[in-house]
């Protein structure tokens, strides 16, 4: 925070020193914008400026941009396009010190090989964070540019992200100084003259007003988290994350057929899993042997107008249901289990047409069955309990006739707050560096729980559900996978019917177990708009996160032709949009996970 203050602060600096450039239209290095009338010459003059002071001349073409001596679309193109060369040229120069300093005994003996490869490493792993890091962090962009090229770090990554960062950082100091910083001067200029007064004062208005709008520990708290958020690809928001592939999806949509082909990649959904898919008709495409076995309830209808709901006679037939199935290992007809008596064996329950994990249950015993019930307006799925520790996601594909290929390995890890006899739950999370970034998940699921003081050594188990949203890690498993996994998905495809495409939820005793492929229970298969989720792993980045999907979505397409040519209809994209407001209508998905 005191980094952004001062990046503040030396941007005020910056716009006291472009006062005259503003009035007399000279840029730094003596560039007068008065006698130059081409908009691509006065591009080339803000261009050439950033290269002698590049934060004042971006501030000097907003303000030229705000009194009309410019044009906005001038400004932001000669500021932008100077700062992307300018940043490309810093790592150059990095990297043409690199070949005769590395020569030299003296830098030999101070950055070894090894050295020079541990940095490398860490700007191609992070280089996107560097980037985005130096753009707001003042003085950090020349050390970080030239150490860049100056270890050899990967120059199309650096490229590309140094692209993306001048492209969203242009536009918002150039159209902000333009929307805000002639209003500024002028009223500043109004009651405190043109004194370097003016300036000091400036730049004390703008720390005291960040200081009280960020005055509140939980505000401070959330902008960092958030930052952390930010940085890491795997919470990126859904915009960002598939935003940059759609003109790749479009033209592979045109290519195959559109959203009938991808529809008809797994028939065993109308729509191939696209949109509310059916959970227990995703499991009934496997033998029993390899599921979860499950039963699905669904909810009466009130009326056309009014949402759906259950009833308790409803309630009490899915109980009868669930005392019915072999499964259960209890009587739960005997009036004691209709109290808050504890079954043997647990239950989940969670909506038929569920995602990211939201609203499933745990269930242990009557009352709490009874409970999940009332509160849900949308068709429930009631799935035997299955406790083993290890649960993967196994991306899967195969066309007719094909052997299944295992395409990807999730391995989800859950989280565990360990007690120290002295820091209540919500410490514990707060204070570690990977619960923090999903606190608010944890804290609302534990709710006044939060507050306990688990004894010294106890691990409190803080998600159920293996889903990357209610908090799961998920990182790259092919540490698991073996010819033993492999043949397991086979035998578990073989036999599916209309299954083709997607992930495969499924939960082994243990690793040692998933590893021998024995004893995988599908928790559930979830269709073509799936993803490999080892993409989230944190270590992957944007990149290679796109990389993997392009992969898997070129199979579907590929898998979905093939169908079509042998009868399977699809869906238009119409009906497809016709299921998802019907499917939006009921699934009302707004409860945490347990």
């Amino acid at each position: 925070m005191i980094l952004f203050l001062a990046n503040v602060l030396a941007c005020i600096s910056s716009v006291s020193a472009t006062l005259v450039a503003t009035e007399s239209t000279v840029l730094p290095g003596g560039f007068d914008l008065s006698s130059i009338s081409n908009p691509w010459l006065q591009a080339l003059a803000l261009m050439l400026g950033t290269f002698i002071l590049e934060d004042t001349t971006a501030i000097a073409a907003g303000l030229l941009a705000h009194n009309g001596t410019i044009s906005m679309p001038v400004a932001i193109l000669g500021t932008g396009v100077g700062i992307y060369i300018g940043d490309l040229a810093l790592y150059v120069m990095g990297a043409a010190a690199a070949r005769g300093a590395k020569g030299t005994g003296w830098i030999r003996k101070r950055l070894p090989e090894a050295r020079l490869a541990q940095l490398k490493g860490w700007l191609d792993r992070g280089s996107w964070k560097a980037v985005f890091l130096t753009r707001v962090i003042s003085g950090t962009r020349l050390p970080v540019y030239l150490g860049a090229g100056f270890v050899g770090a990967g120059f199309a990554g650096f490229a590309l992200w140094t692209a993306v960062a001048v492209a969203l950082w242009t536009p918002l100091v150039v159209g902000g100084t333009a929307l805000v910083g002639g209003s500024l001067i002028a009223w500043l200029e109004q009651h405190l003259g043109r004194s370097w007064t003016t300036w000091i004062v400036a730049a004390i208005v703008v720390f005291i007003t960040l200081h009280l709008l960020l005055k509140s520990w939980r505000h401070r708290r959330a902008i960092f988290i958030a930052t952390l958020r930010a940085l890491r690809f795997e919470f990126w928001p859904n915009w960002a994350v598939y935003g940059p592939l759609l003109p790749w999806f479009a033209w592979q949509s045109l290519r195959f057929g559109g959203a009938r082909t991808l529809t008809a990649t797994n028939p065993c959904w109308p729509d191939g899993g696209a949109v509310g898919e059916s959970k227990l008709e995703g499991l009934g495409a496997f033998d029993a042997e390899f599921t979860a076995p499950a039963f699905r309830v669904i909810p009466a209808q009130i009326s056309e107008k009014a949402l759906p709901n259950f009833t308790d006679a409803l309630i009490e037939n899915a109980l009868a249901q669930l005392a019915a199935q072999p499964w259960t290992g209890a009587d739960f007809s005997r009036p004691s289990e209709s109290s808050t008596t504890p079954w043997p064996r647990p239950v989940i329950v969670k909506p038929d047409s569920g995602q990211r994990g939201i609203a499933v249950k745990l269930v242990r015993d009557a009352n709490a069955f009874r409970a999940v019930f009332r509160a849900s307006h949308a068709p429930l799925l009631v799935q035997r309990y299955e406790d083993g520790s290890c649960e993967v996601g196994l991306f899967v594909m195969r066309a007719e006739g094909e052997r299944a290929r295992l395409f990807a390995i999730c391995e989800k890890r859950f989280p565990f707050a360990i007690g120290d006899g002295r820091a209540s739950l919500r410490e514990i999370i707060m204070r570690d560096r990977r619960l923090r970034l999903q606190e608010r998940v944890f804290l609302t699921r534990l709710g006044d729980e939060a507050d306990r003081i688990p004894a010294e050594g106890e691990r409190v188990r803080l998600a159920n559900a293996g889903n990357h949203a209610q908090g799961c890690l998920f990182v790259d498993g092919e540490r698991l996978r073996t010819p033993a996994l492999e043949a397991w998905v086979e035998r578990a495809c073989e036999s599916a019917h209309g299954f083709h495409y997607g992930r495969l939820d499924v939960r082994f005793a243990d690793e040692s177990t998933c590893m021998r492929g024995e004893g995988g229970v599908i928790l559930e298969a979830n269709g073509i708009l799936s993803e490999a989720t080892n993409m989230y792993d944190p270590s992957f980045g944007a990149l290679r996160a796109w990389g993997i999907m392009r992969s898997h979505w070129r199979e579907a397409f590929r898998i979905g032709a093939k169908n079509r040519a042998r009868g399977v209809p699809g869906m238009a994209l119409l009906a497809v949009l016709r299921r998802w407001r019907a499917w939006r209508r009921t699934a009302r998905l707004t409860e945490h996970a347990d």
